[in-house]
């Protein structure tokens, strides 16, 4: 039996795996990274001033695990606990990457009826970006948001 280190394995375009692969998870993260400002985009905050910590709170590791079973490769994008938001409403805190992606609504109190304050529809930028990835997805990644 030969051992190969699959890592090390030069592909047609003179990238080895390795490098292929973490090239991949840093297009990934820029389409994510793009989707996010479109959703940034689409209205105007009036009450607050935008940090932006959510969408810098998102990153690709340096080093990228290759999984081959089952004949698929996993890249992870990780985050920052810039991606933490204190709550409003106690000491809790929520994940504002989720929060924002999925939307909320708030069931009881004065702000409940207030868009952006009391509810909001989700922005659903992590499902477009997977989907504009897999557009151009030779490797047959799969993509894991580690939260």
């Amino acid at each position: 039996m030969i051992k190969i280190d699959i890592r090390k394995l030069r592909l047609p375009n003179g990238r080895t795996f390795e490098q292929q692969m973490k090239y991949e998870a840093k297009r990934f993260l820029k389409i994510l990274q793009e989707e996010i400002d479109d959703w940034y985009m689409s209205y105007s905050s009036v009450v607050y001033q935008r940090t932006y910590a959510m969408r810098d709170s998102i990153y690709a590791e340096d080093v990228v695990d290759i999984d081959t079973s089952g004949m698929q490769l996993t890249i992870k994008i990780k985050q920052t606990d810039a991606a933490m938001h204190k709550s409003l409403w106690g000491d809790s805190e929520v994940n504002a990457l989720l929060l924002m992606n999925e939307g909320y609504q708030v069931k009881s109190g004065w702000h409940k009826d207030i868009p952006y304050f009391g509810y909001r529809e989700g922005g659903h930028f992590l499902e477009r970006a997977v989907e504009r990835f897999e557009q151009e997805n030779y490797f047959n990644i799969k993509i894991y948001f580690d939260y």
